[in-house]
C-alpha cells in the first residue's frame, strides 16, 4: 500500500530517487541523507519502499527538509528488484530518475556529472565508479554476462579492469543496479524494468536494451560511491537460486541473443 505523501519540493523536479529498502531501517536513512546534501538545492524528491515490513518510524527522524521530499511505500508482502522500482518511478515527473542501493555511502559531489552525462540525448544510462569501504575499486560497469565469463570470474576471482583508472567515462555493456541513472524519458521508453526477473539480471536487462536503442551505457570513473556489497547469492541458498533463474532467463532471452551478435557501426558517444 502507499502511506500518506509527507509532502514534495516546489517547483520543477529534476531528480527522483527511488530507494528501497529490505529491514535497512537507520541505514537506508543516511544513504537518503547522504544524496539529499549531494544535490543541494537542486530541486529532487525520494520514493521509499519499505520492502520487508519494517517499521516505517526510523523516517520520523529524517530531517524535515528530507521528510518534504519523502513518498513512503509499504509493500503488504514482498516484491522484486524491477517491481518495487517501477512502481516508484512509473509516474515520476522529474527530468531524471535514479534507482539507488540502500548500502550506499555519498561522500562527494555526483549529481552535475550524472546530470551533464545526461544531457547527451545519445547516453541512455550512467553510473558513478563505485568502491568499497575501504576504497578498492568495485566492478559496478560490466562486460556481458556469458557462461563462460560467468565460470572464469568464480575460478579466478573479482579483478579490477585495468581502464577503470581512467577519470572520464567508459560504455560498458551493463550496470550494476546499486546505482542507475537516466533520464525519465528513456526509462519509460524502455518500459522499465523486466518484472520477471526476482532479484538478478534486471540491470542487465535494461542496459542491453538501452544499447539495442543506439543509446551509451557509462561508467563515470571520474565520480565516485561507496557501496557496501552484500553478495547475498554467494551466502544464501535462496539468493543462489534466484540468481541462477535470472541467469537462465536471461540467456534464454531475445534481448541477450542480439546482444550476442556482432556490432557494426560507430557506438553512441556518452
Amino acid at each position: 500500500m502507499n502511506a500518506p505523501t509527507t509532502g514534495t519540493s516546489a517547483g520543477r523536479v529534476r531528480w527522483t530517487v527511488s530507494i528501497v529498502s529490505h529491514g535497512h531501517g537507520a541505514g537506508v536513512a543516511r544513504v537518503i541523507t547522504d544524496i539529499h546534501r549531494a544535490l543541494g538545492a537542486v530541486p529532487h524528491r525520494f520514493i521509499l519502499t519499505l520492502n520487508a515490513g519494517e517499521d516505517a518510524a526510523f523516517v520520523e527522524a529524517l530531517p524535515d527538509s528530507v521528510r518534504a521530499r519523502l513518498r513512503l511505500i509499504v509493500n503488504a508482502r514482498p516484491r522484486g528488484f524491477g517491481a518495487n522500482h517501477n512502481a516508484a518511478l512509473r509516474d515520476a515527473d522529474s527530468d531524471f530518475v535514479v534507482a539507488a542501493d540502500p548500502d550506499l555511502a555519498i561522500d562527494h559531489p555526483i549529481f552535475g556529472a550524472l546530470d551533464a552525462a545526461l544531457s547527451d540525448p545519445r547516453c541512455g544510462i550512467v553510473a558513478p565508479l563505485a568502491e568499497t569501504p575501504e576504497g578498492a575499486v568495485e566492478d559496478n560497469g560490466r562486460a556481458l554476462v556469458t557462461p563462460a565469463r560467468l565460470l572464469r570470474r568464480r575460478l579466478l576471482g573479482r579483478r579490477r579492469e585495468a581502464q577503470r583508472e581512467t577519470d572520464g567515462p567508459i560504455e560498458v555493456d551493463w550496470l550494476a543496479g546499486l546505482f542507475l541513472a537516466m533520464r525519465t524519458e528513456t526509462f519509460r521508453t524502455l518500459g522499465g524494468f523486466d518484472e520477471r526477473y526476482y532479484l538478478y539480471c534486471e540491470d542487465v536487462d535494461l542496459c542491453l536494451r538501452a544499447r539495442q536503442r543506439g543509446l551509451s551505457v557509462a561508467l563515470l570513473c571520474g565520480v565516485r560511491i561507496t557501496h557496501r556489497a552484500k553478495r547475498a547469492s554467494l551466502r544464501e541458498p535462496r539468493h543462489f537460486l534466484w540468481h541462477v533463474q535470472s541467469l537462465l532467463r536471461l540467456w534464454r532471452s531475445p534481448v541477450y541473443r542480439e546482444a550476442r551478435r556482432p556490432r557494426t557501426g560507430i557506438p553512441a558517444a556518452v
